[in-house]
């Protein structure tokens, strides 16, 4: 579960059930934090993914 290369796949299960993007142990933190206290929605880390599908972070 450290691997930055064996990312954990987060599905949407509300808002676009199925829709997925895949998230590096580095980033789980952030990405779990914003979405449980809804600072965030899951489209805001989709959306923000590369172009293959892995949430790396937001743009400076």
């Amino acid at each position: 579960m450290s691997d930055d290369e064996r990312p954990l796949l987060a599905v949407d299960l509300y808002t676009e059930p199925g829709r997925t993007f895949r998230v590096p142990p580095r980033w789980y933190r952030e990405v779990s934090a914003n979405l449980s206290i809804a600072n965030l929605d899951f489209d805001d880390f989709a959306d923000s993914a590369d172009q293959v599908g892995t949430f790396r972070g937001f743009d400076g």
